[in-house]
């Protein structure tokens, strides 16, 4: 199936906006080449699917599930792997925690990539945006009946329906991953919030210890649908050039694959780093 798939090439990296990236062969499988930026070293897809691919082809149901029988088929460490999977279980506990804490009892709060349900607590004004066809089908009624509503297209046209400063929250759990353009919807996410909201984001932390144990079996490895491998360090360069506070709240977690941080639009806006003056970092 992947090769009719509509695909197109990254020329620059999203985090430093500078071109020239090295293939990292250790990781690349098939058509979708790992790069890392000769400039600041984030790791990402050279090449990504086309937003209409994802959409129906490429859907996250389809591709979590194809996934997950690989991985059962390939895994050389699945013993290990197994015996570690408390990891995950416990990672979701602290999440629904995190959610319901950083979510505002009142107001309205947007969940990008919201699957076919929400994890937005009871309270606030719900609304989504699911690239997933059958997924943003299925989620529309349980978003309406709450006052709110679900749009299925991508992130970086669907946020452009809403008015700046009109989201107290911005839920980015399992996205930012797949996102192509993580510097516009971030860009974009920035103008909808009011000054002082918050967006709680959730993708693989690339430096994370399973990462190293793992290699290439690493569970964060998704090809072609994860386009982003950040750490701690690539994720704080990208928001903070952009305006964002940021916040590494799981920073203490020997056990989990992934980077859950807050970034916080400021009450009071200071001077933004020019794009092409960002700093190179090293992950």
């Amino acid at each position: 199936m992947t090769s009719d798939i509509r695909s197109h090439a990254r020329p620059t990296c999203e985090v430093c906006l500078q071109s020239g990236a090295t293939v990292v062969h250790k990781y690349t499988r098939s058509r979708w080449p790992v790069v890392a930026c000769n400039a600041c070293g984030f790791v990402y897809l050279g090449e990504v699917p086309a937003y209409e691919d994802l959409s129906v082809n490429l859907a996250w149901e389809k591709q979590h599930a194809e996934e997950k029988a690989r991985r059962k088929r390939t895994n050389r460490h699945a013993r290990l792997d197994a015996l570690t999977r408390f990891r995950l279980k416990l990672g979701k506990l602290v999440d629904r925690a995190r959610h319901a804490r950083s979510v505002p009892d009142m107001g309205r709060v947007l969940e990008i990539g919201c699957g076919g349900s929400t994890r937005i607590p009871e309270g606030p004004t719900p609304y989504g945006i699911e690239i997933s066809e059958g997924l943003s089908r299925k989620a529309r009624p349980i978003f309406e009946a709450r006052g709110g509503a679900v749009y299925h297209e991508p992130a970086t046209t669907g946020i452009e329906r809403f008015p700046e400063d009109f989201f107290d929250s911005i839920i980015m759990r399992s996205y930012l991953e797949h996102e192509a353009q993580p510097r516009l919807i971030l860009e974009r996410a920035f103008k909808r919030l009011k000054p002082g909201g918050t967006i709680l984001l959730r993708s693989p932390n690339y430096n994370s210890a399973n990462r190293y144990i793992m290699g290439s079996t690493w569970c964060g490895f998704r090809f072609p649908d994860h386009v982003n491998y950040f750490t701690p360090r690539s994720l704080c360069t990208l928001a903070e050039s952009i305006g964002y506070e940021f916040r590494w709240k799981n920073w203490m977690s020997l056990f989990d694959d992934n980077l859950i941080v807050e970034l916080r639009r400021p009450e009071r806006e200071r001077a933004q780093a020019r794009p092409g003056l960002v700093a190179a970092v090293v992950p």
